[in-house]
């Protein structure tokens, strides 16, 4: 049976710039944005139409970790950023191919997120930041 739950996580904020030819621009790191708003680094529920449940983890460092709800890791890899609404995951599997999902935080309040493939949808819940 295949996971095909992925949540959205958003864009990226822009690099540091240089200030007076001195270096870079005294400003904090940039933070990536999730779909609810709260940073993307963090630990995510997602629950498909059928009631599976997979755990997500998104490291700072870009990679991620997708466990079964007992704990079981299923999938390792990196994911990338391309715009608020889309994040893409490639799997650390040998010839894995790059798969990008849409997300969007509704006006109902729930984030959903939308395999490309199957047009299957999860719903996700932030666990922890």
């Amino acid at each position: 049976m295949s996971f095909n739950l992925i949540l959205l996580l958003a864009s990226c904020a822009p690099e540091p710039t240089a200030s007076d030819g001195q270096g870079l621009a005294d400003e904090p790191p940039a933070t990536s944005l999730a779909a609810d708003g709260g940073p993307t680094e963090g630990r995510y529920r997602a629950t498909d139409e059928d009631g599976l449940v997979l755990i997500e983890e998104l490291r700072r460092d870009g990679s991620y970790s997708f466990s079964d709800k007992d704990g079981v890791v299923i999938e390792e890899g990196r994911y990338t950023q391309k715009s608020q609404a889309e994040l893409c995951f490639t799997a650390s599997a040998e010839g894995a191919a790059e798969k990008c999902y849409q997300e969007e935080f509704g006006q109902d309040g729930v984030w959903r997120s939308t395999d490309p493939e199957t047009n299957a949808v999860a719903v996700i819940e932030r666990i922890d930041n």
